[in-house]
């Protein structure tokens, strides 16, 4: 029986010569693949280009549970049309930077509608703003939050001085491992999680230590979340905000 889907592309794989595999993180089933046909017409050119680092796109498709074949999606479309995003060279690079997160934050994610609804308009926000103080910190703020939508979002009530990444918390002493902030770093984390989407663009950091806070969130993942691999798109950020 064909559903209704609605999914956010994460990355699409070549399959062959015809075909492509698309990961998506769907609202009513979670992480979740599909197959489609392409080509080399321009109609063809234009499937493809539904499926493009977060795209969020519709389709029907009949899903059977235990089946050994992946679902082929039918009468795909956008139901949200990037506007500016897809011409703006910051917006464009931090979309391909956060599809390649979510694709190894989201590996084994279930049917989480909360998190589809974040993921959705989150996107939108990131597609209509215009302020560039709020978009260049973006990335920091969707990260940190995300981390309450995937169950390891951090205690930042507990006091102390470290702040101990392994386990999530501060603490009066140095922790008996190598993965921690010390004092210099550690009061930054405060403020990164007191920002949201509306207040984002009063806070002003230099690229330096913009770059520093994503690197404590990268690791931070990469500790709590299995299998979270090292990521390619990480290095195209280095050159943004200067």
């Amino acid at each position: 029986m064909l559903q209704k889907i609605r999914a956010i592309v994460l990355r699409t794989i070549k399959y062959g010569d015809t075909s492509l595999i698309v990961d998506t993180f769907t609202d009513s089933h979670g992480r979740m693949s599909f197959i489609t046909k392409v080509g080399h017409t321009k109609r063809t050119m234009r499937t493809m280009s539904l499926w493009q680092p977060l795209a969020m796109v519709e389709f029907e498709s009949d899903i059977r549970p235990g089946a050994s074949h992946l679902p082929r999606p039918l009468d795909v479309r956008q139901y949200y049309s990037y506007c500016d995003t897809p011409y703006s060279p910051v917006k464009s690079s931090l979309c391909l930077f956060l599809a390649e997160f979510l694709n190894a934050a989201l590996r084994e994610e279930k049917v989480n509608e909360p998190l589809f609804i974040y993921l959705q308009s989150s996107f939108q926000w990131l597609d209509m703003s215009s302020d560039m103080h709020a978009v260049a910190n973006f990335h920091l703020v969707f990260i940190m939050h995300l981390s309450r939508f995937i169950g390891i979002y951090p205690n930042m009530e507990d006091s102390g001085s470290y702040f101990d990444l392994l386990a999530g918390t501060y603490t009066h002493s140095v922790p008996q491992h190598s993965h921690y902030l010390k004092p210099d770093e550690a009061h930054y984390l405060p403020i990164l999680f007191r920002m949201n989407y509306s207040t984002m663009h009063l806070f002003r950091f230099s690229r330096a230590a913009r770059m520093r806070m994503l690197t404590v969130l990268n690791t931070y993942y990469r500790l709590h979340v299995p299998m979270f691999p090292e990521l390619k798109s990480l290095d195209v950020l280095h050159e943004l905000f200067d």
